[in-house]
């Protein structure tokens, strides 16, 4: 039986692997953001972890 974890993990490898094969086969793009791009959109602080 799997966890909510292991099921979350799952989920998440499978979609880098549909990410990855668009990526190959040119359906998708990943691209660098532009310095404007960047002041709009400032990096999000890191969440602090419970103990």
């Amino acid at each position: 039986m799997l966890t909510q974890a292991d099921r979350a993990a799952e989920r998440r490898r499978t979609k880098l692997e549909e990410i990855q094969l668009q990526v190959k086969d040119g359906s998708l793009t990943i691209r660098k953001m532009t310095p404007e791009e960047r002041k709009r959109y400032p990096p999000k602080p890191s969440r602090v972890r419970r103990k």
